[in-house]
């Protein structure tokens, strides 16, 4: 029987670090689900979420895999072949410490990602501007495979000195690798930019990640076929499976891309451009400023490495609800970065875990009712949280927990001053919370940082999943010119921007995707002499464009000076239709408790119709998440079936503050004045 379109089903799966989170759209109908992550093998979980959802046509899939393969280390047996003279870039970096180590005797290691003996020079040389110095023979050519070979390696990376001007080079040594059975990554298809170290890291990387990657893909194809398989990327699209497993560590921020497209959404359905989104999920909090155009950042910094790729400007911190409470040797308190993750998790997870969480806090707290069952199925252990936290020994469990949701705040706190001062210098824009622990957190994270409103979307706690269906396939390509000012440079830079288009447009159509496909391209531009540049887009008056922007960011231009264009950027998407979701189901009535949580009312969001108000203290649950709803706060359900909070201004409220610090001022100056 043919199937009829309204019948094709897409879901989106979200691998974190405590939770999968899973969704899928059928026509309208949206289902959902959340099991607990597989941390030995992430796509265990994942089938295992679409098997309960039913299967599907397409899966679009964010994984944490590269992430933490970067962050601990642990990468496939590669070898990184570079140009005779450069072995130990990798190992050199930029000779810059970390803020930490700036005064170290000793400071930390750099991580050069592949050993000193994997590493491996070739006899040639190009200069600049790509021209040839000395050739690459033959004979060199077979010399470094058969090094490469008798160490036994899966992979190796091809960095070349200059070869983002000419990859000749690069091109014949790839062929021989391959030939003899290694796969090779080669920098000038990756990254053909110039900066010798972050080249060659991006390249390395990439290396170290493809048998990862390449193996995770094929099993996790097989094991939800006939499901066609694509993957969220950090610039915020996805890329069909083929290309994400020849370029893994493009997908360094897979999950919190996803995370951005579903607060841009949810901040259109309710006529906002701007907001504020932190995502707390189990192990980390996700922050970011999202406004209509998605701005990205060149490079993307994992484990201290700055790789050479795109990436949404998202600032990552380790402390979500899985984070462990800590005293260091002086008796201060720390929570995270280190995680309780899946297995065994929080304490009251009952899974064997003993050592306090956030998630214990709050649920000791009483902001997680102890009747919940998290996911719908995971009942909560309110003892063993109350022993978690004893073993602190800061006091009882309650002050302990209100001592370890402080610390958690003040982190988060700082996180979100500098996505908002440090970065883009603005102030009062909505919060927009999400991830299973975002909720419970809102309304003091937006007290601290004088937010007066904020936005909880709908399934907060699955919406990185949910924002993947609002994403496109896309593609990113670069190239480094280097062209001086002159008439030629801009008819220079289109051409190449036009190959560029071609072969991304030429890469997508290949897995299946018919277009129409849309290009943006722009140029990174600086005054000569300067060390970094800044992107504007390719038209022809970028250079009024640069000025502008230059003087926006460092508050001066300067009009006599010499400017060039240094890369060329391709930014191409292909055709996509956002979602129709049918709005939440309507209810009529004043909204009925359904319990109540240490004196705290408690209701259920599904029962909440639009148009519903409530006034803090309340408790909002759902399958995916909690709401903590303050005093001082008010609550009401949108259109749309999204949750607005604002502060409560009523005259009571905002006299009876200024009463009190007027008190205490009268106080202290009498104390003076004796």
């Amino acid at each position: 029987m043919k199937q009829r379109a309204n019948d094709h089903a897409i879901a989106a799966i979200d691998v974190g670090g405590t939770f999968t989170d899973a969704v899928l759209l059928r026509g309208r109908t949206l289902l959902t689900c959340k099991v607990p992550s597989t941390p030995h093998d992430p796509g265990i979980a994942v089938g295992e979420a679409l098997k309960r959802l039913g299967g599907a046509d397409l899966l679009v899939h964010g994984t944490t895999v590269a992430t933490n393969a970067l962050l601990q280390n642990k990468l496939g047996r590669v070898a990184f072949i570079t140009t005779r003279g450069f072995r130990d870039v990798l190992a050199i970096g930029r000779q810059n410490r970390a803020p930490a180590d700036l005064y170290a005797l000793e400071p930390a290691q750099r991580q050069a990602l592949i050993p000193a003996e994997l590493r491996f020079e070739a006899a040639e040389r190009l200069a600049p501007d790509g021209s040839v110095e000395h050739a690459l023979t033959s004979a060199e050519i077979a010399r470094v495979v058969e090094l490469v070979k008798a160490a036994g390696v899966q992979a190796a990376g091809v960095c070349l000195l200059h070869s983002y001007a000419n990859p000749a080079h690069e091109i014949a040594l790839g062929a021989a690798l391959e030939k003899a059975g290694i796969a090779a990554v080669l920098s000038s298809a990756l990254a053909p930019e110039f900066r010798e170290y972050e080249r060659s890291l991006v390249t390395a990387a990439n290396a170290g990640l493809l048998p990862i990657l390449r193996g995770y893909v094929s099993r996790l194809q097989q094991r939800v076929a006939p499901a066609r398989v694509v993957l969220m990327h950090s610039a915020g699209g996805w890329l069909p499976a083929p290309i994400a497993a020849n370029e893994p560590v493009k997908l360094a921020l897979s999950g919190p891309a996803g995370g951005i497209a579903g607060v841009r959404a949810a901040l259109a359905a309710e006529g906002m451009s701007d907001g504020l989104a932190f995502d707390v999920g189990g192990t980390s909090t996700d922050v970011a400023r999202v406004h209509p155009q998605a701005g990205l950042r060149s490079v993307t910094e994992i484990a201290g490495l700055p790789l050479r790729t795109p990436s949404l400007d998202i600032h990552t911190i380790g402390a979500g609800g899985g984070s462990i409470a800590w005293l260091d040797a002086g008796g201060a308190l720390h929570v995270g970065p280190q995680s309780a993750g899946a297995d065994p998790g929080p304490a009251c997870y009952g899974r064997g875990g003993n050592l306090p969480t956030l998630t214990d806090a709050l649920l000791v707290l009483g902001r997680i009712p102890r009747e919940l069952k998290l996911g719908g199925e995971m009942p909560l252990h309110a003892d063993r949280a109350d022993a978690a936290l004893r073993s602190l020994d800061i006091g009882t469990a309650k002050q302990a927990a209100e001592s370890v949701l402080r610390v958690a705040l003040a982190g988060i706190e700082r996180a979100l001053r500098r996505v908002m001062f440090e970065r883009h210098g603005i102030s009062g824009l909505p919060l927009v919370p999400f991830g299973g622990a975002g909720g419970l957190l809102v309304c003091d994270l937006a007290e601290l940082v004088g937010s007066e409103t904020a936005l909880v979307p709908r399934e907060p706690g699955l919406l990185c999943a949910l924002g993947m269906l609002h994403t496109p396939a896309s593609r990113d390509l670069s190239r480094t010119l280097l062209l001086r000012e002159s008439g030629k440079a801009l008819d220079a830079a289109t051409s190449v921007a036009g190959e560029l288009e071609r072969r991304a447009t030429q890469e997508l159509s290949e897995c299946g995707l018919p277009g129409p496909f849309i290009c943006h391209a722009s140029l990174d531009v600086r005054y000569v002499g300067q060390s970094f540049e800044l992107n504007v887009p390719l038209s022809r008056d970028w250079q009024l464009r640069f000025s502008q922007e230059h003087e926006l960011q460092f508050g001066f231009r300067r009009e006599a000076e010499a400017v060039e264009i240094v890369n060329v950027r391709v930014h191409v998407t292909a055709k996509h239709s956002p979602p129709r979701i049918a709005p939440a189901a309507q209810t009529r009535g004043s909204p009925k408790m359904m319990g109540t949580s240490g004196g705290v009312p408690v209701y259920d969001r599904a029962a909440l119709a639009a148009g519903a108000t409530l006034k803090g203290p309340a408790i909002v649950t759902e399958l995916s998440s909690c709401l903590y709803l303050k005093a001082g706060w008010r609550m009401t359900v949108t259109k749309s079936g999204q949750l607005l909070l604002q502060v409560n201004k009523s005259p009571a409220s905002a006299t009876k503050p200024r009463r009190s610090r007027e008190r205490k001022r009268r106080a202290n100056s009498r104390k003076k004045r004796k």
